[in-house]
């Protein structure tokens, strides 16, 4: 990770490893934590979705971890949701929790096909 000049958003580059840590608590403990990504760059579209199973611990710190691959295309990525299950069943969805990242490097052919034309018969 590097640190970036634009509004401290944290700068990652293919190979690294984006680590997010989410400090979480509810009586009846906590089963299951998910989180969302969406990167709406000028060249594609990408959404990233990691979940972490919990052990019913009533409060805990869960470890996301998100493998900047070269499946990740550079570009902004900004949390659409957070999704807290608790042991019973009851879930808690924060959305746009204002957490982001930046993934920066090369934007080799990560554009898809172009639709030329079509018609209908």
């Amino acid at each position: 990770m590097t640190d970036t000049k634009t509004n401290n958003v944290p700068t990652f580059e293919h190979g690294d490893t984006v680590r997010i840590e989410l400090r979480v608590s509810d009586s009846s403990g906590i089963s299951r934590i998910e989180i969302r990504f969406r990167n709406e760059g000028e060249e594609s579209v990408k959404s990233i979705y990691r979940s972490v199973e919990l052990r019913g611990e009533t409060d805990a710190t869960a470890l996301i971890e998100l493998p900047v691959g070269e499946d990740v295309p550079p570009g902004e990525y900004v949390c659409e949701y957070v999704a807290l299950t608790d042991q019973k069943g009851n879930t808690s969805l924060i959305t746009a929790p204002g957490i982001e990242f930046r993934v920066e490097g090369t934007t080799e052919d990560r554009q898809g096909p172009a639709l030329l034309d079509w018609s209908i018969a």
